[in-house]
């Protein structure tokens, strides 16, 4: 048995060992409240770092000229800032020379890769809503059946930046070969099987043969690019002589992008790195013997809506762009935090508004100011093959 004295150490050992599995306890707590203090530290950093997926823009009036990179259409290296974006270091800026809209300090691939979230792609089979997604594929199939009109079934055509492959299976439908390039997996993801895309981070990249196309179609791609030169320069060489070549970007000096000026639709800052006008665009793919054979202004899909959004970019209380991203069927955070108030609003404006907004993109495109420039070239570099046959070289208007 333990005398007294012993059970005395016994107590003092007891609450030694209980004293030091207090302060093991609280260091502990210690060590997790800095763990969470921390968490909560980097998502806050990672929430105001963030890029919104539609940052708001903001005119830059009375700015003066600013050394820049080089222009893409005239090597200017003088640029009037115009427009700042939220959350983004670069502005757009316009070249003193030749009016080149362009993203200024030019950002690199990483860079870039930040400007698309997930939901910017929205699900593999279908990117809104079932409506409108009815809508989106009927008017590929008719933008298609024009653009490639005189085509011989079977004919070669490629679309660089296919995304999920719209247009590819409206070519497919046509009897044409279809072929896809796409810089991103998940863009292309959703694709019919019997296009065939190849994905790579830049046209040249993916290895296509010389003289290998009969046409080549970019729509609302090359804005995207950050070297569009390159890439023209890359389908000099794999469209045949004779070849078509068919290219469409927002119009940088139409009406609606004049009149709306920040709140444009279709300046979709920071991911187009370049906004073109008639004279840009016709200047650029000149230089690499493309011969210019129309230029249309209006975009069945892209003119109406870019006015109606526009619109209400300048006048509603949503966020930015919030009647798109509430079509998106992505269910971006923009889109949830809208109230019920703003989603019938922009319902309503969407319902009435899109037939006046239809009217008004006819009446810009009559005067050559609409909002969308879709060229159509022929490829005149001398031929290594048979040339295409004059009736497959004819004018085509761009329905959508």
């Amino acid at each position: 048995m333990l005398d007294t004295k012993d059970h005395r150490n016994a107590r003092h050992l007891t609450s030694d060992f209980d004293g030091n599995a207090d302060v093991a306890t609280r260091r502990t707590e210690d060590v997790l409240a800095e763990i969470d203090s921390l968490q909560q530290l980097v998502e806050t950093f990672d929430d105001v770092s963030a890029i919104p997926e539609h940052p708001e823009v903001r005119c830059l009036s009375n700015s003066r000229p600013v050394e820049t990179q080089a222009c893409r259409v005239c090597a200017q290296t003088q640029a009037r800032p115009l427009y700042s974006i939220e959350g983004v270091t670069e502005q757009l800026v316009v070249c003193e020379n030749c009016g080149l809209g362009s993203l200024s300090p030019l950002p690199d691939a990483n860079r870039i890769g930040d400007f698309y979230p997930a939901e910017y792609y929205g699900s593999p089979s279908a990117k809104f809503e079932p409506l409108v997604e009815y809508g989106v594929r009927l008017g590929a199939r008719l933008r298609v059946r024009s653009l490639v009109s005189g085509l011989d079934r079977g004919s070669r055509v490629l679309d660089v930046g296919c995304g999920r492959g719209v247009m590819l299976r409206a070519l497919l439908d046509l009897g044409h070969e279809a072929h896809g390039s796409e810089i991103s997996p998940e863009a292309a993801a959703g694709a019919d099987p019997p296009a065939r895309i190849r994905i790579a981070p830049d046209l040249a990249d993916a290895g296509y043969e010389t003289d290998s196309f009969d046409a080549v179609i970019l729509w609302h791609v090359l804005e995207h690019l950050p070297h569009p030169e390159r890439t023209l320069e890359e389908l000099n060489r794999i469209i045949r002589p004779g070849g078509r070549l068919i290219v469409a970007v927002p119009n940088f000096a139409s009406w609606q992008a004049r009149r709306t000026g920040a709140h444009w639709f279709h300046l979709d800052l920071p991911r187009h790195l370049y906004h073109f006008t008639p004279h840009t665009l016709t200047r650029l793919v000149s230089r690499y013997e493309f011969e210019c054979h129309t230029v249309r202004h209006f975009a069945l899909l892209q003119n109406p809506f870019g006015w109606l959004q526009s619109w209400l970019n300048s006048i509603s209380d949503a966020p930015r762009n919030s009647l798109y991203t509430m079509l998106h069927r992505g269910n971006s955070s923009e889109s949830k935090c809208l109230s019920a108030r703003q989603r019938i609003l922009l319902r309503t404006a969407y319902l009435l508004g899109l037939p006046i907004a239809g009217a008004v993109s006819l009446a810009e495109a009559a005067c050559r100011r609409g909002g969308t420039i879709a060229l159509t070239a022929q490829l005149g570099k001398p031929a290594t093959t048979a040339p295409m046959c004059k009736d497959r070289v004819r004018q085509t208007a761009a329905i959508s």
